[in-house]
């Protein structure tokens, strides 16, 4: 006799968990959609700050020669993002990320990698730089190339590096989103830090402290816009790339 109460048990728990299903359903439906709409406001509410932001300091550059010079470079700074990003996330063999790669040398300078080798593409997969002129950097180039954000491997046959160029994987994509998010957007910062650091120590010879602090605090919300607007480049850059077809 006990069997037909188990058995009606678990047909009515069955049935209570069927009929509360669309009810779970619509409220993980909702969930799901609350918290993609919160990121799409936070991030719209991020753009309309640096706007405001870079407005302000627009309307302060006009009498602030200090705040209109760092606003320059640091607008020149975001057009060397735009274009380091349009190469880092080309799906095809952009010769220029090789070219521009800057090389320390020996005795501790730099110099861009199309200064010390011919750079040409051997086939579509495979980049190819001679150093048949200068065979004393292949040593410091290799290095310089193992050392970036690129995530190859040179092979070396005499004076000649040979970089075979990873296909377009889904995984490949992933991981050029990563390192844009994480080593561009830190070179970005870097050099934007660099400009408000500069700019901040000639305000310093500033005779009223008040201008001064003002100044200074122009700066720093300059920067931080700039930061915030970087960001927003490269999410929109890695976003066109996940989806993109190849």
């Amino acid at each position: 006799m006990c069997t037909p109460l188990f058995v009606g048990s678990s047909r009515l728990a069955r049935y209570c968990l069927q009929a509360r299903l669309p009810h779970y359903c619509f409220l993980a439906s909702r969930i799901h959609s609350s918290v993609i709409n919160s990121k799409v406001r936070r991030t719209e509410k991020i753009k309309k700050q640096s706007s405001s932001v870079l407005h302000s300091a627009l309307v302060a550059s006009e009498k602030n020669a200090l705040v209109q010079g760092a606003l320059k470079e640091m607008k020149e700074m975001e057009a060397v993002l735009c274009d380091e990003l349009v190469k880092h996330f080309s799906l095809q063999v952009d010769l220029r990320i090789y070219e521009d790669l800057l090389v320390k040398l020996e005795k501790g300078g730099e110099s861009k990698m199309s200064h010390l080798g011919r750079v040409s593409l051997k086939s579509p997969r495979m980049v190819m730089i001679n150093f048949v002129d200068n065979p004393s950097a292949i040593k410091w180039a290799k290095l310089a190339i193992q050392k970036s954000h690129l995530n190859v491997t040179p092979q070396q046959e005499g004076a000649v590096l040979y970089i075979p160029v990873p296909r377009m994987t889904r995984e490949r994509r992933e991981q050029l989103a990563h390192d844009a998010k994480v080593k561009i957007f830190s070179d970005y910062k870097k050099a934007l830090n660099d400009i408000y650091v500069r700019f901040d120590k000639s305000n310093q010879s500033s005779v009223k402290q008040d201008e001064m602090h003002q100044t200074r605090q122009v700066l720093l919300d300059v920067k931080h816009a700039m930061e915030s607007r970087g960001m927003e480049l490269i999410e929109k850059k890695r976003n066109e790339l996940l989806t993109e077809v190849v």
